[in-house]
């Protein structure tokens, strides 16, 4: 039970590495309880995200991150957590479009009817890129230098949300940038339950183990 919590950061990193290597070794199966979701996300073939003690989602790293069941687990997964844009209205079974913010932004392909509701675009960091062109707009709030790239905070109408882009390009604060989001990678939710609305993304959910 969270084992590597009061350890330094070199001497976790080096401990992460340790515990994985004893794990394929030994062949065991281990239940490692953890708050830091890094140690999860690098350590686990199969994590179970838990709220309040009731199992959020059950699957491989990749699975939790790229297709989160819920907006408590795709808050919870990644830094930044993934960045939520608010919509109204209804989905339709095969549709493949929603209005955001008075802009049309192409999503995965929805696999089921939605009655009208409060709903969530959610969008990790890494699938946001600025584009001039874009009628999704936003102003720079600032920027996180972490060498190979910067997070950025856009500040948009409906709330900030966070970007993660090559540390090359040049921002300041107050700088009015288009937002273009990756299309294929694109999570919806309703609000009220918090659960993912089913699209494409969830049409392959196998994948290889690793480790």
């Amino acid at each position: 039970d969270e084992p590597l919590g009061t350890l330094d950061t070199e001497f976790r990193d080096l401990m992460v590495h340790e515990l994985r290597e004893l794990h394929n070794r030994i062949h065991a199966t281990t239940v490692y309880v953890t708050h830091d979701q890094m140690e999860a996300m690098s350590m686990a073939d199969k994590i179970a995200v838990m709220n309040h003690g009731i199992i959020e989602q059950f699957g491989t790293p990749r699975e939790i991150y790229d297709r989160p069941a819920t907006m408590f687990v795709a808050d919870f997964i990644g830094s930044p957590p993934m960045n939520f844009l608010s919509f109204g209205g209804g989905l339709s079974k095969g549709a493949s479009e929603i209005l955001v913010q008075g802009a049309k932004v192409a999503v995965p392909e929805v696999r089921e009817d939605i009655a009208p509701a409060d709903m969530a675009l959610g969008i990790r960091p890494e699938h946001i890129r600025f584009d001039d062109g874009s009628k999704l707009r936003g102003s720079i709030y600032g920027t996180e230098y972490l060498g190979t790239t910067q997070i950025v905070a856009v500040e948009t109408s409906g709330g900030i949300i966070k970007a993660r882009v090559p540390a090359e390009i040049r921002l300041n604060p107050g700088d009015q940038v288009g937002l273009a989001l990756s299309s294929t990678r694109l999570s919806l939710f309703e609000k009220g339950s918090g659960r993912a609305v089913r699209t494409a993304i969830h049409d392959a959910t196998t994948e290889v183990r690793h480790g």
